[in-house]
């Protein structure tokens, strides 16, 4: 005797097993995706506030908006937490703005290290060393193969 229900109801749920599978792998994906995304946007646009787990579920076409969001506000709050620290140091006024400005102000990397770097890679091109004049301002490798190099 052949049962047809039976092998429609095995079929249905072995359809929605298959389904509920895709599915699954479909949130995975947009989940992935998502965090790639996110870690694009906040390395293209400079977002040192923002994390990619603040972006977790946000729409793609909104992500860029969520993210300069949070960015500014991230920015307001860093900056009124430096200014309470710094007012309770005593500061005030200019005194207090201009502490603030320099407390928030990244440090600039050497520039005449990062220049002393790519003169001496373009000039081993050509075969011959680039001339060093100051070293202080060496760091990392740079300094390590000056002081190699002129050892006494």
């Amino acid at each position: 005797m052949y049962d047809h229900d039976d092998d429609v109801e095995e079929s249905g749920s072995s359809l929605r097993r298959k389904l509920e599978e895709t599915l699954n792998e479909n949130r995975a994906l947009a989940t992935e995706l998502s965090g790639l995304k996110a870690k694009e946007l906040i390395a293209e646009q400079g977002l040192g506030l923002v994390k990619p787990d603040d972006l977790v579920g946000v729409d793609l076409s909104e992500m860029a908006d969520r993210a300069s969001q949070l960015q500014q506000e991230r920015a307001t709050q860093q900056a009124d937490l430096a200014r309470d620290m710094l007012a309770r140091r005593g500061l005030e006024g200019d005194e207090l703005d201009q502490a603030v400005t320099d407390f928030l102000t990244p440090p600039e990397a050497p520039r005449d290290t990062a220049a002393h770097s790519r003169a001496r890679e373009v000039a081993a091109i050509g075969g011959s060393a680039a001339p060093i004049r100051d070293t202080s301002n060496l760091m990392g490798l740079d300094a390590i193969e000056h002081a190699l190099r002129h050892e006494s």
